[in-house]
């Protein structure tokens, strides 16, 4: 019995669990590693006025949207073109970052069912164009439509076209695709070897990151190498701590072939150091500590976004991660932001016109009347309006934020469509265990009022963990103390200053 590879097997590269920026980065991938094996004579013909460009467009014309990816390498011969399209043939150099022979193929066939290649070599005669139509293909149509026509020595580049798309880039996606890209090839950005556009937009990577950090007492910066072994196979990096946390720049990135395989902004969380929850938990190493982990020799997937790890090596990497970075760890854990003293306190003066304000505020003939004629309604009817109003917001409207503390979800509505005679909170926090709703009135004037940043998050601290304090009391008392709530709130206020 002959296992056979029939040809149709091109038309299931389209339902490969690519990501949009992993695909284009099979091209991405294919320029540099061009460029790195003819690094010496590029270099002679850039002059120092070029550099290695990768340009890609993603548009429509008068035939419909397309992708076009446009190098200005060394360029491909015949013979190298035909290997380009031969399904399997690993190139002749598979160290770097073209490795299986499939990128190309797979890369253009999820994106579309009609892409061409078309090629000129530094120093040929001839430029060549292939064009690769899927489901003919599919069907057993095996003989590629080429053309070749004359060109200048001096001409070198390629580009790739993709039409009849099955999946379009716009809106958040290519937001995405271009954070995505720039992280990919922050190597190569940052190093000045490749120009990445995307839409005519140059993605840029900030590799200054020291200025980003916690400085210890001694004055030196929350920063380490470390090198180790892992099954015989060298594990290099750096690990560092935010002065300011932020849980989405927190992480590791997976480099390999200077190029990032997993990473910002979907990075690596090993347990060891960032907690067996998934995500990691939402403490202060989740939101300070992150870094990069250069892993060579590791077997690598072929859509090139993940690392094979072999039994036991993930796990070895990451106690050995978490032995090199215990110190680190902790710094992240108990560093204070500010802690030298240099945050601005409320002058003498400033306290005394705010206690002048709010003397005159609660000496007003506004407030004395309110205080002595408002008549008070009933618990249940102020229950019932506000049930009716929170009922209403949560079927309208999705939370403006989500956060977890350990099983319980805070979610806080910010809500414009609301009128200035409703409560300027409404909270639900001892109905679910699992559950706190905030409900901020944008429409009250007190909110109006609010138009600084540091006052306005000050007011939805407030709000939220007025909340998680009621919630925390009911849940372990089984009723709601005013002297129990504030003195959690007290606590919660404490902890962000230690952010």
């Amino acid at each position: 019995m002959e296992l056979k590879l029939g040809p149709e097997i091109i038309s299931s590269y389209k339902r490969l669990a690519y990501k949009e920026w992993y695909a284009l980065a099979e091209f991405v991938d294919n320029s540099t590693q061009s460029y790195f094996n003819n690094q010496v004579k590029l270099d002679k013909v850039f002059k120092g006025k070029e550099k290695l460009t990768v340009r890609i467009s993603i548009a429509k014309d008068g035939m419909g949207d397309y992708i076009r990816i446009e190098d200005n390498s060394i360029g491909m011969s015949l013979a190298e073109l035909k290997d380009a399209v031969y399904i399997g043939r690993p190139p002749l150099q598979t160290a770097g970052r073209s490795r299986y022979g499939l990128g190309l193929k797979t890369g253009a066939s999820w994106f579309g069912d009609l892409w061409t290649i078309e090629t000129k070599k530094l120093n040929g005669s001839l430029r060549h164009k292939v064009t690769v139509d899927v489901p003919n293909v599919a069907a057993g149509n095996l003989d590629l439509p080429e053309t070749t026509i004359a060109a200048a020595p001096g001409e070198h580049g390629t580009t790739i076209e993709i039409r009849e798309l099955n999946r379009k880039l716009a809106g958040k996606t290519l937001i995405k695709v271009k954070n995505n890209l720039r992280s990919l090839y922050r190597h190569d950005i940052s190093k000045g070897l490749l120009v990445l556009k995307v839409n005519d937009v140059i993605l840029k990577w900030d590799a200054d990151i020291d200025k980003l950090l916690v400085k210890r007492k001694d004055g030196k910066l929350g920063k380490e190498h470390f090198k180790f072994k892992v099954a015989g196979k060298t594990v290099t990096g750096w690990a560092a701590v935010l002065e300011k946390g932020s849980r989405k720049e927190a992480g590791f990135s997976i480099i390999q072939s200077d190029r990032v395989i997993k990473g910002w902004p979907d990075s690596y969380r090993p347990a060891t150091i960032f907690g067996d929850q998934e995500g990691g938990s939402n403490d202060l190493v989740n939101q300070r500590l992150f870094g990069e982990l250069t892993l060579e020799g590791f077997d690598v997937s072929h859509t090139k976004d993940q690392i094979l790890f072999n039994d036991g090596e993930q796990e070895d990497l990451e106690a050995k991660l978490g032995e090199h970075l215990a110190g680190l760890r902790q710094l992240a854990l108990t560093h204070r932001k500010n802690a030298g003293g240099s945050t601005k306190r409320a002058t003498d003066a400033q306290r005394g016109e705010a206690l002048n304000k709010l003397e005159a505020e609660i000496e007003s003939d506004k407030i004395q009347n309110f205080l002595k004629t408002y008549e008070l309604p009933t618990n249940s009817l102020v229950k019932k309006s506000n049930e009716s109003l929170k009922n209403e917001v949560v079927k309208r409207f999705k939370p403006d934020l989500e956060a977890q503390f350990n099983k319980t979800v805070v979610s806080i509505y910010l809500v414009k469509d609301m009128s200035p005679n409703d409560p300027y909170v409404i909270i639900e926090s001892t109905k679910k265990e699992t559950s706190v709703i905030v409900i901020i009135n944008l429409a009250h004037p007190h909110w109006v009022n609010l138009t600084q940043n540091e006052s306005i998050l000050n007011f939805i601290r407030h709000c939220a963990y007025d909340g998680v304090a009621e919630s925390k009391a009911y849940f372990v008392t089984g009723k709601i103390e005013p002297d129990t709530v504030k003195l959690i709130k007290d606590n919660l206020l404490r902890l962000p200053l230690t952010l």
